[in-house]
């Protein structure tokens, strides 16, 4: 799964939540292939991550690779993306085979 979003320059939060019943399930989080959080348990708090969207850093990709299925498989999550003048909801479901990606690009 990859979701593409256009985004103004500045700051992005990112905040990730287990989606539906907490489970048990866990991840780990790599923005531009350098891993930022590693086997995080995923529940109602979230883990949070911010990224820059600048000229000289135009393009991002967050890739969440799942650790577990926890208890009840696939591995669910919702990712809520803040941006300066948006919010945005990504729904994701992983497994072992299957990753989540999110590319963030600087509108031109």
């Amino acid at each position: 799964m990859v979701r593409k979003i256009d985004a103004e320059a500045g700051d992005i939060k990112i905040d990730i939540y287990d989606n539906g019943q907490i489970d048990g399930d866990s991840v780990s989080v790599y923005h531009n292939n350098t891993l930022v959080r590693s086997h995080m348990r995923l529940s109602d708090k979230p883990i949070t991550l911010t990224i820059s969207v600048t000229a000289s850093q135009p393009h991002h990709e967050i890739i969440m690779v799942a650790e577990n299925l926890g208890s009840i498989p696939p591995n669910t999550s919702v990712m809520i993306i803040t941006t300066a003048s948006k919010r945005y909801e990504v729904f994701i479901s992983s497994d072992e085979q299957n990753n989540a990606k999110v590319v963030f690009e600087l509108k031109k």
